[in-house]
């Protein structure tokens, strides 16, 4: 089992074929990495994505304000495991007066969104990387409008 992590660029996050919404990771040898989510997550990752403002806080803004005012600082999130189809995940918290990583656990597709809210990393295991990528590279931009890879609005 390799430890080592790869950072990952969020590409975008979409609907397949049967309706079921994924995000799509891609560190930078260009592995990506699909992972299916819930439509309500995809939902908040599309709007950080597009900027889109919303009025109140979601859930993601909820937490990462928490742990900003009790005094902590979200440093990274990681995507650490991949058993039996289902991927696993962390969140990196610095607390004041410690040294040490407290690490959250939490399903990916949160990780994902409290990393583009707090502006941290999104880090892959190698070994995750390896078994759950796809075998060839998925379009992300506009050149095929049905696998469009930043679109769940629809």
């Amino acid at each position: 089992m390799s430890e080592q992590l790869f950072p990952v660029e969020l590409k975008g996050v979409a609907e397949d074929r049967f309706g079921y919404d994924f995000v799509l990771l891609e560190d930078e040898a260009q592995r990506q990495l699909p992972i299916w989510i819930e439509r309500c997550q995809a939902v908040a990752i599309y709007f950080r994505l597009q900027a889109v403002s919303i009025p109140r806080p979601m859930t993601h803004d909820l937490l990462c304000n928490s742990v900003e005012r009790l005094g902590g600082r979200i440093t990274r999130v990681l995507i650490d495991d991949l058993w039996q189809s289902t991927f696993y995940a962390k969140i990196g918290l610095a607390v004041e007066g410690s040294d040490e990583e407290t690490q959250i656990d939490c399903r990916p597709s949160d990780a994902i969104a409290i990393a583009l809210r707090a502006g941290v990393p999104i880090l892959v295991r190698d070994d995750v990387l390896e078994e759950g990528k796809v075998p060839q590279p998925l379009p992300t931009d506009q050149e095929d409008e049905d696998d469009d890879v930043d679109d769940v609005s629809g």
